[in-house]
């Protein structure tokens, strides 16, 4: 057989052909991109020249992120080093269970480098400190531009609101979001920067007050890429609950189990009113798994 010839197409986006020299024949390899070997070739941000953006990450598998307040502590303790090395402002923050909402303002490139730094750094620390390998957040951090005035009121607010739209905390009672920062609370933490934000808001009692009135409808970019909500407990109820539900058995322990064993303890969580996404979210576990033990649940 004759040797191989590889030519490349330049185009829009490169397309390798491989040719066979006698037969006279292509057979076209799908972009870098499309066979999961992107490297640099991604797609590019969406950049503004407010230079203001809502960033989302959250763990992968839709894991925790958070297992608790010294987690949190550590974070904050990290977002303040790197965003300050890195000069980037820090307008808005709330820290949830499995994901985390920041508005920061610096050109793309700086924001990267934080976020490169904050999360690696604090991914090494929560695996060392909870004995756990591998990624703990999911791809890249999710961005996107906040252009117009109208729209940081909204991003900020929407920010603030998470923990109440998830059944986790009145949106002015939970402890871990600026909102305490920009209301002048005592306790507050001191990260972000908010003479601008409250400048554009009007002041502090502009800024309750739009807050007080806050339509939870309001569309922006979230965790879920505003997927449809789905029922489920609120993940603290979830997690007291399968305590007595697993009988000792913490909801991170459970994917190393015999897979009989891990098996029932997910049918268990399934009839105890957990949803499938929050036993994925709460285990570790894959989706596939827990769907397949649902449906099993489903046809007995």
């Amino acid at each position: 057989m004759s040797a191989f010839n590889i030519k490349v197409q330049m185009s829009e986006i490169i397309s390798f052909y491989i040719c066979d020299s006698d037969a006279k024949a292509c057979v076209k390899i799908a972009p870098l991109e499309s066979r999961g070997w992107g490297g640099n070739m991604r797609t590019p941000r969406k950049q503004c020249e407010s230079q203001i953006y809502h960033v989302v990450s959250r763990g992968t598998g839709r894991q925790l992120i958070f297992e608790d307040d010294e987690d949190r502590e550590l974070f904050i303790l990290l977002l303040v080093k790197h965003s300050t090395a890195a000069r980037v402002e820090v307008f808005a923050w709330c820290l949830m269970g499995n994901h985390f909402h920041l508005l920061l303002r610096a050109p793309m490139a700086r924001i990267s480098a934080c976020m490169k730094e904050l999360c690696g750094r604090y991914a090494q620390h929560f695996n060392m400190r909870h004995g756990r390998v591998g990624h703990l957040f999911q791809e890249r951090f999710d961005s996107e531009p906040v252009g117009t005035e109208a729209y940081l009121v909204t991003v900020v607010s929407y920010i603030h609101y998470n923990p109440q739209k998830a059944h986790v905390a009145e949106y002015d009672a939970y402890p871990w979001s600026s909102y305490d920062e920009y209301v002048g609370r005592e306790g507050r933490l001191g990260v972000s920067s908010t003479d601008y934000v409250l400048e554009v808001f009007g002041g502090v009692d502009a800024f309750a007050s739009y807050h007080k009135g806050y339509s939870m409808e309001a569309s922006c970019m979230d965790v879920d890429s505003l997927r449809k909500a789905t029922t489920s407990m609120p993940d603290k109820v979830a997690i007291r609950v399968a305590k007595d539900v697993l009988g000792g058995i913490g909801l991170d322990e459970l994917k190393s189990l015999d897979r009989k064993v891990r098996d029932n303890g997910i049918r268990d969580l399934l009839v105890a009113g957990f949803s499938v996404r929050q036993v994925e979210r709460l285990t570790g576990i894959g989706r596939g798994v827990v769907q397949r033990i649902s449906k099993q649940k489903a046809d007995k």
